[in-house]
């Protein structure tokens, strides 16, 4: 990766818009990457005139573009939308069978409910909740296979 001084006389260009006072609400980290993602889409869309119920800015991004962007899975970015509708931040529409869902933005105001990490929610630097993507792994471990006792010698053979 190509890196460049940060001085005063550089342009940022390229970046994800996240609104501080999401930093301390209980989304977890790729929720909050999804919403970043969303709202730079949301600037462009603004700009194309994608704006509905009174002038309200959606956005329309496929979820399969949407797992792309964040080299995540589907499962992963279906979790993180219903995720931030819970929150209140996204508000999904399906306009016509077979075709992407309209994503209308909300921005959090002053009075969002942040309030930080509750008891149950893990700490830093462990596993996120969300469920492994694809097939769960099988059991490796099998049982012992029973050998034909026919085919062993002297099998069926009185003793003497």
């Amino acid at each position: 990766m190509d890196v460049t001084p940060y001085t005063a006389a550089v342009k940022l260009n390229s970046f994800l818009p996240l609104p501080k006072a999401l930093l301390t609400a209980d989304l977890s980290g790729t929720a909050l990457l999804l919403y970043g993602l969303l709202l730079d889409r949301g600037t462009l869309s603004a700009k194309n005139g994608y704006t509905g119920r009174g002038g309200q800015v959606y956005v329309v991004y496929p979820i399969q573009k949407l797992a792309a962007a964040l080299g995540k899975g589907e499962t992963v970015v279906k979790i993180c939308l219903k995720e931030l509708e819970q929150a209140g931040l996204i508000l999904r529409t399906h306009p016509e069978r077979g075709r992407a869902s309209h994503i209308f933005l909300y921005l959090p105001g002053v009075g969002f409910p942040t309030g930080g990490r509750p008891e149950n929610r893990r700490g830093e630097g462990r596993k996120t909740d969300h469920p492994p993507v694809g097939k769960p792994t099988t059991n490796q471990q099998r049982k012992p296979t029973k050998r034909n006792q026919s085919s062993e010698p002297g099998w069926g053979e009185e003793s003497l």
